[in-house]
This record gives C-alpha cells, sequence and structure tokens, in this order.
C-alpha cells in the first residue's frame, strides 16, 4: 500500500493535467459516467519500504491507471490517451515522489466486462518517507 503522501500528490497531478474523461479513485464513491463514456481509475496495488537512515524510508512500487472504453471501439484513442498519462509522468520528479518509465498500455483476454474494454499502463515511482 502507498504512502498517503504518494496517492495524493499523484491524484493531484493527474487530476490537474488530464481532462478527457472522469477520473475515479480506489474505494471512493464516485460512479462510473451516467452516459457509458470512458473513465480512469488509479490505484496503488503494491508498494515495499527499505530503511535507510535512522529516520528514513525509501518506499518503492507503482501506481495504476486504467482505462475503461467504451467496447467495440477499439483501442488506439485509448492508447493515446494513456500515451498522455505515462508522458505526465515518465522520468518526472514532484512533490517527493520520483517516477519511473511506465510500460506500454496492457490488455489481456479478460479486459471486455459489463459494455468497457480495459486499458492499463503502471507507472513505478520511488519516495523517501521521514519517520
Amino acid at each position: 500500500m502507498a504512502d498517503l503522501s504518494v496517492v495524493q500528490a499523484v491524484e493531484r497531478r493527474i487530476r490537474a493535467s488530464f481532462t478527457r474523461c472522469p477520473i475515479l479513485v480506489e474505494n471512493s464513491n464516485e460512479e462510473t459516467p451516467e452516459d457509458a463514456g470512458p473513465w480512469l481509475l488509479i490505484d496503488f496495488p503494491w508498494s515495499q519500504s527499505e530503511w535507510v537512515t535512522a529516520d528514513e524510508f525509501e518506499e518503492r512500487g507503482g501506481f495504476r491507471v486504467m482505462l475503461s472504453v467504451v467496447a467495440g471501439v477499439g483501442t488506439h484513442e485509448g492508447r493515446a490517451w494513456l500515451e498522455e498519462i505515462a508522458t505526465l509522468f515518465r522520468g518526472q520528479s514532484f512533490e517527493g515522489v520520483q517516477c519511473m518509465a511506465p510500460q506500454s498500455p496492457v490488455t489481456s483476454d479478460r479486459n471486455d466486462a459489463a459494455g468497457y474494454f480495459r486499458l492499463e499502463i503502471t507507472v513505478p515511482y520511488q519516495t523517501i518517507i521521514i519517520g
């Protein structure tokens, strides 16, 4: 589970820069769009921390950006949107979070569900936690 400072920094950065569709966060009360349009979900599926000094801990992890697009419309536009988001984070440092290189969008044969098709990227990061 990512440190709260990382979660908040990532959410602020993506909300400030990406406005093409609604952005949902894990375990929120927000609902998918009523118009059945595309939407993003951000979650933080893994992290690990190591003790660096007496009061510093290095956290390394990854956050996932999942884009759900209407099934049957293809993935070119969704891949372009995820590339925009990857560029927003790739090699960038902000609010104490250093992002690494995200992979290209991933799909699988299980990505088609409930009228949507999901593409996703994972962005590796690291940060120093004090205390």
